[in-house]
């Protein structure tokens, strides 16, 4: 089984600790976040997005933020 949470802050919610405590496998929101951006880049600009640096940026900016 595996359970998603669509928050991305904090990396790890109170729901996916107790998914991982249950022995599920538990996923963040961060990769939607990133991926919803870089659709939203292709569609504006017709240019394929650098999907790596987007989510190296938005895990710093994350970070910047505590």
């Amino acid at each position: 089984m595996v359970v998603y949470d669509l928050v991305y802050t904090p990396a790890e919610t109170l729901f996916l600790r107790q998914a991982r405590a249950a022995g599920t496998r538990g996923i963040g929101g961060l990769g939607m976040l990133v991926h919803q951006g870089a659709a939203s880049f292709r569609l504006w600009t017709g240019v394929e997005p650098p999907i790596d640096i987007m989510r190296r940026a938005c895990e710093k900016g994350l970070r910047s933020r505590r």
